[in-house]
């Protein structure tokens, strides 16, 4: 089962949000109107998913996108790319194929991951255009309806609101965010003891002043910000699952007890999160579940019946 709409209903940081929270598995495919001057003559963009985490994209259907990469950077031949292609098992990502056969290192999987995570970010100005996510499983079984890209795959992977949260910082225009911006008057409430990703220095300040009470407004003075910065920093918060949006004085989400006592005591990033390229994806575990609280399981009751 999947899920289509317009990108004006549902956002691409909404939709990575609600991929996150559902660790889902699959394909999103984005197709950005004609005049997208975000992707003008590029056409559909797909980006695939694995238990909640980014592991590839691509704007081509025949599976050759990081194999082109690769000889464009000159570290191996065509011929060489295509024999390793022809061994490589078919449920094992390609970049931890290279790796093991000792043909690219490490660093270099974590630049291709890095050029796969920009076409991404790129793609995060594009507010009008078309959506369809197809589900598939996390294995990528051939009873699924989609195989997961092996192909494609570098090995790594990051979470889906981590990658949002990055590339909300890289938005020019945000004429298309207007309309799904907090408002001034509302308040953030925090969702995690500890910020699972290293956040910059005006996130954190809002993060720190999230205390469920404090209006939007108020943390724009005192932090001599514009109110529009401040708005924009605060989606970015939501939209990475760390923060949520309430009304000032009112009781929140929050944290229960139970999941706040599983959060790292390491305020910077957690090693959950940090981009592993040891083992295949489909090995990798699931994410912590730092969220909690009626808001989410709403979100994710939602995925469930919409998957």
């Amino acid at each position: 089962m999947g899920m289509s709409g317009s990108l004006e209903t549902f956002s691409l940081p909404e939709l990575f949000r609600l991929i996150d929270l559902g660790t889902k598995t699959g394909r999103l495919t984005v197709q950005p109107l004609p005049d997208s001057e975000a992707t003008r003559a590029v056409g559909a963009y797909y980006i695939w998913f694995q238990n909640g985490r980014l592991v590839a994209i691509t704007n081509r259907q025949d599976s050759r996108g990081l194999m082109t990469l690769i000889e464009n950077r000159g570290w191996l031949s065509r011929r060489v790319i295509e024999k390793l292609a022809d061994l490589c098992p078919l449920d094992m990502s390609f970049g931890v194929y290279l790796k093991t056969m000792g043909v690219l290192k490490a660093e270099q999987l974590r630049l291709l991951f890095q050029m796969h995570l920009h076409q991404v970010y790129r793609l995060f100005e594009v507010t009008s255009g078309w959506f369809v996510f197809e589900a598939s499983s996390p294995d990528g079984s051939a009873a699924s309806p989609l195989t997961m890209p092996w192909f494609e795959m570098t090995g790594i992977g990051m979470r889906a609101m981590k990658v949002a949260l990055l590339a909300l910082r890289l938005v020019k225009h945000w004429d298309g965010y207007i309309d799904k911006l907090p408002e001034l008057g509302c308040a953030l409430a925090p969702l995690v003891r500890y910020p699972p990703f290293r956040l910059d220095a005006l996130e954190l300040e809002i993060w720190k002043l999230a205390n469920g009470s404090t209006a939007l407004e108020e943390i724009a003075n005192r932090l001599a910000q514009s109110s529009f910065a401040v708005q924009r920093t605060a989606f970015r918060l939501i939209m990475g699952g760390l923060v949520e949006e309430v009304t000032p004085n009112l009781p929140a989400n929050g944290l229960s007890d139970r999941v706040l006592g599983q959060e790292t005591a390491n305020p910077t990033e957690t090693s959950a999160d940090k981009e592993s390229i040891a083992v295949p994806v489909s090995q990798e575990g699931k994410s912590d579940n730092e969220m909690s609280g009626s808001l989410f399981e709403n979100l994710v009751s939602f995925l469930r019946s919409q998957f």
